[in-house]
């Protein structure tokens, strides 16, 4: 499974990205360090194997189009 998230969006890839779920979160508390992400597990059997990797993302640099253009 994969979880991006990204300010008030997370989205979260299963499957080989076959299955998806995305929706707006509004957090109040999770700023700089108070941010946490919680995961839990459905199944009937008690052995998971999980592993994480965290990457930080750059900001988005958009340059929208001039409204003058020669």
């Amino acid at each position: 499974m994969r979880v991006l998230v990204d300010h008030s969006i997370v989205e979260g890839f299963s499957q080989g990205g076959r299955s998806c779920i995305t929706t707006r979160v509004y957090p109040t508390e999770a700023i700089y360090g108070a941010a946490r992400l919680f995961l839990f597990n459905n199944a009937t059997g008690v052995n998971v194997t999980a592993s994480i990797k965290i990457w930080e993302m750059a900001s988005a640099d958009i340059h929208p189009y001039p409204l003058d253009q020669p």
